[in-house]
């Protein structure tokens, strides 16, 4: 069985009418071995002389009699139809029709900057118009639909005119840089496509140009086409060094023959072109990219960043509160300068659904996106900058990057090292970074959380180190890092307490607080609505896990740091008897309003709380969130009351149901409510005065009907006010109001 592609044979031996003509012709792959192979064999070789000395076992041809040169090869070339191609050039690769501008302007840089750089390294001695600066000039003709680019760089011999706008997608840049003719960071075009965006919206294109090097010719050129598949060339007098394009526009795009659209375009894209770019007004040319690259340099003055900074924010007043020049060539080559502005000048959060990023991605000094989603993530969209990345794999339209993995890493380090300097920035000046964190607290904040559901947690370590938070420990205003929290942690201690709440002095009264406040353990005091999502995002922080102090059933750690016990001062505690039976008592006054009632011993100075699977705060947000909605679930949420077995109004409760079950049932209610009122659960307050009404009432129809003599009447009532109203001025007070 033959080796080859194809079962080879001597022809003469069979001749082309021979029955195995069929097998000649038969891939190799489609004559099996073994049985087939032997009645394929079989069949033949009684018509052939040559096939009965074949074995019956299979086909064994000697080398002799096989072909000595492999059968012709022919190679063809891929055809194409020019008016198509350039009508999808024309039609699909662009989104935006303006980005011509961006091609053109990119094409005259490029050709500045190869006359430049021959001149340099002398492989051009004797230039054309020597005189003429390297520039290039924008004009318009309103009346003609016309729009006119040109330069003064390297321009066009007859031969180059045909090789570079005669090929579709030839780079004359990308060869430039083949042959290590310049900088690669110097020369924008590599795909030899943008030249062709210009019959997006023009029906003619007149190319002038004549080269610079007077060694290849003084002759100028004009090329013509439109864009139907063909061109023409002609000679031309008195064309200057360099090159001019020269549109006409198409009927749907003549807001291109409109200086204010065209100046605009210009400074959108080209801003930052190494060489001066001029738009003709009113017959004189006039400047439009006065502003260097500043990210391209290593460093830069304190003045030159203001200024750049104003540029960037549109604005001619306001100063960077930091500013941050990178560059690095690992990962990627990355050129970028950032700025933060001043924390008074932060964004509201109020109608900004989805704000636009302040960071632009360019590649090579020429921009690819305005505002750099992908790199720059949403919550750092108050930042002011540019990234230019050299090594982005741009699609052919170099409007977006083709690389997903690229794209990622570039993210990653730029928003690393943002994060990085920011914790160089809190290390080195403290108090101006708490200024910076007050401003954008909620950004940073936002970051975790969206970090986790969008980018696996990468950058939660360095986000974590950054938040910054007041404590129970320290006076009001100070703030501190997780980190230093967990340096003031009592020794063992593996919690780190947290408590959400509206402000400092809810927080340092709430009953919640009341053990850790005795034990004098450190608590971190969050006080915007976003912390309670952000804990639940981050779980840990160095091994250690976030506890809310009004959570249930949590470990607490009691044993780390046991108070002395205060004394008693009724001298009163519930049996395990009592305590079950106003367990009891309390769950068929409150019903579905709680799932558990228990005795704690984390209380100290409060008769009751609530708690749940979710906090209180929690459990208070989602109810604003669901405002509106006919059932938002909430109610279905189990809730536990929490009683102190030592405290006076618990134990007077006891005593008054004993005497007066009607009012006891009363303030079982009142105690509910004013736990709920310290937890912030309760919707409302107002039930709590005709409650109060009802309690007064039900007491004097009860003394009422034991005919107690007026003054007992009289000492009763004293009695009942003080309960209900808190007062604890009489000794024989049992009830105290429940603060929150």
């Amino acid at each position: 069985l033959a080796q080859d592609n194809f079962v080879a044979y001597t022809v003469s031996d069979f001749g082309w009418s021979s029955p195995m003509h069929s097998i000649l012709r038969t891939p190799a792959r489609h004559i099996t071995r073994g049985r087939q192979a032997r009645q394929s064999v079989d069949a033949f070789r009684h018509k052939s002389s040559f096939a009965r000395c074949l074995p019956a076992s299979g086909i064994a041809l000697s080398r002799s009699h096989r072909f000595t040169r492999p059968f012709s090869t022919e190679t063809h070339e891929f055809k194409a139809e020019t008016k198509k191609l350039l009508d999808i050039v024309a039609k699909s690769l662009y989104t935006d029709k303006e980005v011509f501008i961006r091609e053109l302007i990119s094409n005259a840089s490029d050709a500045c900057e190869k006359l430049r750089f021959l001149q340099t390294t002398q492989q051009v001695k004797d230039v054309s118009d020597s005189e003429r600066p390297l520039q290039v000039t924008l004009s318009v003709n309103e009346s003609e639909r016309k729009f006119v680019i040109e330069d003064s760089g390297i321009g066009m011999t007859h031969d180059e005119l045909i090789e570079h706008l005669g090929t579709i997608a030839k780079s004359g840049s990308l060869d430039f840089l083949q042959r290590g003719e310049s900088d690669a960071s110097k020369i924008i075009g590599q795909f030899g496509v943008g030249f062709y965006s210009t019959f997006v919206v023009a029906d003619k294109v007149e190319v002038y140009t004549k080269t610079a090097d007077t060694e290849k010719g003084e002759k100028g050129y004009l090329w013509t086409s439109d864009g139907s598949g063909s061109f023409t060339i002609t000679d031309c007098d008195d064309v200057p060094r360099g090159t001019k394009i020269e549109l006409t526009l198409k009927d749907d795009a003549t807001e291109f023959c409109k200086l204010a659209t065209v100046k605009k375009a210009a400074q959108k894209f080209s801003s930052f072109i190494d060489f001066p770019i001029y738009v003709t007004e009113e017959g004189e040319p006039k400047p439009i990219n006065k502003q260097e690259a500043l990210w391209m340099k290593s460093s830069a003055t304190e003045e030159q960043h203001l200024e750049f900074f104003r540029f960037l924010s549109g604005n001619s007043y306001g100063k960077p509160w930091y500013t941050l020049m990178y560059q690095t060539d690992a990962p990627l080559s990355i050129k970028s300068c950032f700025y933060i502005p001043d924390p008074d000048n932060a964004p509201s959060r109020m109608f900004t659904k989805d704000p636009e990023i302040g960071i632009s991605l360019h590649s090579r000094r020429v921009m690819v996106k305005k505002h750099a989603d992908g790199v720059i993530p949403k919550w750092l969209h108050w930042m002011k900058g540019i990234v230019d990345c050299e090594d982005m794999p741009m699609n052919i339209s170099r409007e977006s990057m083709q690389d997903t993995r690229l794209m990622e890493k570039l993210s990653m380090a730029v928003v690393r090292r943002i994060l990085r300097f920011l914790q160089q920035e809190a290390k080195k000046d403290p108090e101006k970074y708490q200024k910076f964190f007050k401003g954008y607290s909620y950004f940073l904040k936002a970051g975790v959380i969206e970090d986790k559901e969008g980018n696996f947690s990468r950058h939660k370590d360095d986000l974590l180190k950054l938040l910054r938070f007041e404590c129970s420990n320290k006076s009001k205003g100070e703030l501190i890092s997780l980190e230093e929290y967990i340096d003031m942690a009592k020794e063992g201690q593996q919690n780190i307490y947290y408590f959400t709440c509206p402000d400092r002095q809810t927080a340092m009264s709430s009953p919640y607080m009341e053990q850790f406040i005795q034990r004098q353990r450190n608590v971190i005091l969050m006080f915007e609505d976003i912390d309670e999502f952000v804990v639940n995002a981050i779980e840990g922080f160095k091994d250690k896990e976030f506890v809310s102090v009004d959570s249930a059933d949590k470990n607490f750690e009691l044993d780390l740091d046991k108070p002395e016990e205060p004394e008693n001062q009724d001298g009163r505690v519930l049996t395990e008897e009592e305590q079950t039976q106003m367990q009891k008592f309390i769950r068929d006054v409150l019903k579905e309003k709680v799932q558990e009632v228990k005795f704690s011993d984390r209380l100290v100075s409060s008769p009751a709380i609530v708690t749940s699977i979710i906090t209180p705060h929690m459990r208070k947000m989602m109810k604003s969130l669901m405002a509106g909605k006919e059932n938002d679930g909430l109610g279905n949420i189990p809730m536990t009351l929490e009683l102190s077995p030592k405290h006076h109004i618990v134990t007077t409760l006891r005593t008054i149901l004993k005497a007066n079950e009607p009012v006891a049932r009363i303030a079982v209610e009142q105690l509910y409510d004013n736990a709920c009122i310290a937890a912030g659960t309760l919707d409302d307050p107002r039930v709590l005065m005709s409650r109060l009404n009802k309690a007064k009432g039900e007491y004097r129809i009860s003394d009422s009907a034991e005919a107690a003599p007026k003054e007992e009447v009289k000492a009763e009532e004293s009695k009942e006010a003080n309960a209900t109203s808190g007062s604890s001025g009489s000794s024989g007070s049992k009830f105290e109001e429940v603060k929150p």
